[in-house]
């Protein structure tokens, strides 16, 4: 289900930090010390690597959908 800005606005910080999932692999962290970083992540096959693409409020939800897409098709 994809994540709405409302429910990105509404969230709140909990004891252990908790991703807010965008449907597949572009989340929100949300943490009491660190700030919200929205992050894509693209698990390479023997890496796992997490990729970030910017910090929220900075880009827009749609702006980081439209990067992810563009990371997919550069990392695949």
């Amino acid at each position: 289900m994809p994540l709405t800005n409302t429910e990105i606005e509404k969230a709140k910080p909990k004891y252990k930090p908790y991703p807010l999932k965008d449907g597949g692999v572009l989340f929100l962290p949300i943490a009491i010390t660190a700030s919200n970083a929205r992050q894509f992540n693209y698990l390479h096959p023997l890496s796992k690597q997490k990729f970030g693409i910017e910090a929220y409020p900075s880009i827009s939800l749609v702006q980081a959908r439209e990067k992810y897409k563009k990371y997919r098709t550069v990392l695949a």
